[in-house]
């Protein structure tokens, strides 16, 4: 075999709707209790009959427009047959033949093409409860909470090459959805991850929670695929589930297909035809998205399309950032501070800015000092630092506080004269030509004057001292 090796990896995800009322009954989203939340019809009762949520079909529609899909204004509902206990009516109520969109595609960071296969509505199984633990518990517990709740499935093809691709695709997919508002609060996407290697049969990797175990579950089966593949075995289509706390997958089953679940239409649903009116109302309800947010932040105050592209990775980033320069606050320093130093201590700390309680207009006056060369990089990294992760203080009590902001009373000259008369090799290497001589200087007279002191206005004094 070729050390060439051909990965085809397609992603069907999960994502639960946040709507008030199930999927095609009344019953609330929002229950805790166990088999609090229940009726006839997500109990699956025969004579029960199901009524189509329409608010879960807007924000079908919503995500279908987002995803660059064509949105089909006639579809149906199918029964997709199976039994298992976390479906007590026997059959999943699904789209099998037309979906309510298909047919789209987004592009990575790289300019590379992921197509969208699909997106179809779907109801949530009840939730299984193992007490003791998956493969520990004696007994499992159920519960119909969950049963009915909507969910739409986003199925890609078979486009993402590598498992780090999966995990970026992951990441831009869960913002786009976070933009558009339509994601039930405190719920993670589940994922199953198909991949194959050089032409041959795939394997789906079920029920992965979390972007980094997407990656991790596609980089244990990649190489495990490939072992066999030299080992002279043939891979067999089939069903695996990762153990993350191994990192390893396993086999479930061999591999359903499509005609196993038996799908047929289903006779208590009747067709949905979605009306000129309620395509045109969704369009006009469309935000701003990611990549046309981006966009717009690059012409609007010149930024760099890094920036304006991760300031658009993360909503509440995105917001952040509005507000700040909606203060009439230079967008270029207030973008850097958000994606450099604010970034980098949530990074370090392992927190997104939905764990931190952080204010705008504290930010604000931290890009206004920067701004008019108040305050140095270093003790601005500093004062954000602190902010996040020290004693909360904002930025600039933190600098009056510990006296680290641009002073003009501090005595520039003395410094410049004791770090000169110090170093006097660097002096006759400036002298000579080395331009590095001179940041080495400028260096040590803001350590000495503790960064109160602008760089611009340090490299003008020594070039005049040393001239």
């Amino acid at each position: 075999m070729s050390d060439e090796t051909t990965v085809m990896i397609g992603l069907e995800i999960h994502a639960s709707l946040n709507t008030k009322s199930k999927l095609f009954c009344a019953c609330a989203t929002d229950s805790t209790l166990p088999n609090s939340s229940c009726c006839p019809i997500c109990l699956g009762h025969p004579g029960s009959k199901p009524v189509l949520n329409e608010k879960a079909v807007e924000f079908a529609t919503k995500i279908g427009l987002a995803l660059n899909c064509k949105i089909n204004e006639d579809f149906f509902f199918s029964r997709k047959t199976y039994f298992y206990p976390d479906m007590a009516s026997n059959y999943q109520i699904t789209q099998y033949e037309i979906p309510v969109a298909e047919n789209g595609f987004v592009f990575l960071n790289s300019g590379k093409k992921v197509g969208i296969k699909r997106a179809h509505i779907e109801w949530d199984p009840a939730a299984l409860v193992h007490p003791s633990g998956m493969g520990k518990s004696s007994y499992v517990l159920i519960d119909y909470n969950r049963s009915g709740m909507p969910l739409i499935e986003i199925v890609t093809q078979p486009d993402l090459s590598t498992p780090a691709e999966a995990r970026e695709f992951m990441n831009l997919l869960e913002n786009v959805l976070g933009y558009l508002q339509v994601l039930k609060p405190d719920t993670t996407l589940k994922v199953d991850c198909n991949i194959s290697i050089n032409g041959g049969e795939r394997t789906e990797i079920k029920n992965v929670s979390g972007f980094a175990a997407v990656e991790k579950a596609l980089t244990f089966e990649l190489a495990r695929q490939k072992q066999e593949v030299k080992r002279g075995n043939k891979i067999e289509q089939h069903t695996r589930a990762f153990n993350a706390e191994t990192g390893t997958t396993v086999e479930l089953r061999k591999k359903e297909t499509e005609a196993d679940y038996g799908y047929i239409f289903d006779p208590d649903l009747v067709k949905v035809t979605l009306s000129k009116e309620f395509l045109t109302k969704i369009k006009i309800e469309l935000p701003e998205l990611p990549e046309q947010k981006a966009k717009r932040l690059q012409e609007q105050y010149k930024l760099s399309e890094y920036d304006a592209r991760v300031l658009c990775s993360d909503l509440v980033l995105g917001k952040l950032f509005d507000s700040i320069v909606s203060k009439s606050a230079d967008a270029i320093t207030a973008a850097r501070l958000l994606t450099r130093e604010v970034l980098a201590v949530l990074n370090h700390d392992s927190l997104s800015l939905s764990d931190v309680d952080v204010k705008a207009e504290d930010l604000l006056e931290l890009v206004q000092l920067l701004s008019s060369g108040k305050v140095s990089d270093k003790n601005a990294k500093q004062s954000v630092i602190n902010y996040i992760s020290g004693d909360k203080s904002s930025p600039k009590v933190f600098l009056e506080k510990n006296n680290l902001l641009i002073s003009a009373t501090v005595d520039l000259d003395s410094i410049i004269n004791k770090v000169i008369n110090a170093n006097r090799k660097a002096v006759v290497d400036y002298a000579g030509g080395n331009e590095k001589s001179l940041n080495f200087l400028a260096g040590l007279v803001m350590r000495e004057a503790k960064g109160t002191v602008s760089p611009k206005i340090v490299l003008e004094e020594l070039k005049k001292k040393l001239s």
